[in-house]
């Protein structure tokens, strides 16, 4: 099996599970953007010159490739044109993607992708919906990050709604509470879109974050009684600052796996069926995501078996980016799969091996050997205080499984134990290395400062053409 699975996902019919829930579904899909190769750019409405600069294919998305999507400092569009999703015009339907924000720290409100049925200019751009001028969207919507009410750093998330009965003409944002996206983690956004019977106010909107329910209103009217022709037309992929005022600071994010069905929910893609149960499921699926950890056999990833030395030193040599080495320290791994991973390590300062020249690339790896191993490939300083565990006293990894906890990569085995002697399983290092790799990647909460004084004084300038909605 590679790192990567995006063949798993067949373009007609889906076959999808809810992240850590263990129910699987299958939906018919009548839109589908994998963003695998350069092929990418057909079939679009809308697609601009400047969606192609800054749309990119990335060979990092969540399954296989994916759409990297920037918004320079001074601009407003990253990406913004309609997949149309056919005749007849479908009145429910429902969309799933996975994205990832990497370097963003939006200043004010957004949008990002979603439905909508427009027909006109208004459903956008501050017009609303009239009699001559139906038009309705419901993209998602991004906050200021660190707002509403989400943890420092992260960014809230919601509706950007334009419906008949909108409070004024811009569309009404409406946040899931305390619904938010953490940079340098993927996510799953979910929404469902059913239109009004014409004539009643019975519409309604749902989304859903990483598998779960976070918002749903009743009672829009996304259409009149004589407009027969207003459906759901298109998945709208707009990714879009603002707003009057562009981004002070430049945006980038990664999104994937887009499909919209019209008989029921998509659901998260879930790259493994054997781990649902697992405590560690979304560090197993966002390590995989990252191109970190590999599966064990065809949608499986063993989360119970034990790890190995050899196994634990290919994901550091990954998580660390460690260069290559010519020189060959280890006297029993010769032709060994992992051999060049060890050699790695040791190269690094990270392994002495197991004693005797050797390495012992197929024994189990403790807790223990793991915490050690850490400590020094993050030059962790030693903790110089007494141990948070009850069962490591006098053991000979203490104070490396002191520092270890120390710097919050562990909170032990329950019950105020570390159990150093245990052996390591796969999903255990899953957790690990993946607050390991959080550390040391220049992404997420610590690389997000807190936005400037928005807007600023004066007015705002004009949106050039090739970046409006």
């Amino acid at each position: 099996m590679t790192a990567k699975w995006s063949r798993i996902v067949v373009l007609v019919t889906v076959v999808l599970a809810g992240i850590g829930t263990g129910n699987t579904a299958a939906a018919e899909t009548v839109a589908t953007r994998e963003f695998e190769d350069e092929t990418w750019t057909e079939n679009w409405v809308d697609l601009r010159s400047t969606d192609l600069v800054r749309a990119t294919l990335t060979n990092v998305g969540f399954a296989g490739n994916g759409l990297q999507v920037k918004i320079p400092e001074g601009a407003f569009r990253g990406f913004g044109p309609f997949d149309r999703l056919g005749t007849p015009t479908p009145t429910k339907a429902w969309y799933r993607y996975h994205i990832r924000l990497l370097s963003w720290n939006s200043a004010s409100e957004g949008k990002l992708p979603g439905l909508s049925g427009l027909y006109s200019s208004s459903g956008r751009g501050c017009i609303r919906s009239t009699p001559s001028r139906p038009g309705w969207s419901a993209r998602g919507l991004f906050g200021t990050v660190g707002t509403q009410g989400v943890p420092q750093g992260n960014v809230p998330i919601g509706t950007y709604l334009y419906h008949v009965d909108q409070p004024g003409d811009c569309g009404e944002e409406l946040f899931w509470p305390g619904a938010s996206l953490e940079p340098g983690r993927w996510h799953c956004i979910e929404g469902h879109v059913s239109l009004n019977t014409r004539g009643s106010s019975n519409g309604r909107f749902d989304g859903w974050l990483d598998g779960e329910q976070r918002f749903s209103r009743t009672g829009i009217t996304y259409r009149l009684e004589n407009e027969s022709h207003v459906g759901i037309r298109d998945m709208w992929h707009n990714i879009y600052f603002g707003g009057s005022w562009p981004t002070p600071n430049p945006l980038s994010l990664i999104i994937d796996q887009v499909v919209v069905s019209t008989d029921g929910r998509v659901g998260c893609l879930d790259p493994f069926t054997d781990d649902n149960a697992s405590l560690h499921v979304k560090a197993l699926t966002e390590l995989l995501a990252r191109g970190l950890l590999l599966g064990c056999g065809y949608r499986t990833v063993c989360p119970d078996r034990h790890m190995t030395r050899g196994e634990v030193a290919a994901i550091f040599a990954r998580v660390l980016s460690l260069p290559a080495t010519t020189r060959d320290f280890f006297n029993d791994d010769e032709g060994h799969l992992f051999e060049n991973a060890a050699n790695k390590l040791a190269a690094s300062g990270i392994t002495v091996g197991c004693g005797s020249g050797a390495y012992c690339p197929d024994r189990n790896l403790t807790r223990a050997e793991f915490a050690t191993m850490t400590v020094r490939a993050m030059g962790l300083p030693a903790a110089g205080v007494n141990s948070p565990f009850a069962d490591d006293n006098g053991h000979w990894g203490e104070s490396a499984i002191t520092t270890f906890a120390n710097a919050g990569l562990t909170e032990g085995c329950g019950s105020n134990r570390f159990c150093p002697n245990r052996t390591l399983t796969r999903e255990e290092a899953a957790s690990f290395f993946l607050r390991v790799a959080d550390r040391l990647e220049p992404l997420g909460l610590a690389s997000v400062e807190p936005p400037p004084d928005w807007p600023p004084p004066g007015d705002p300038p004009p949106i050039p053409p090739e970046e409006q909605d």
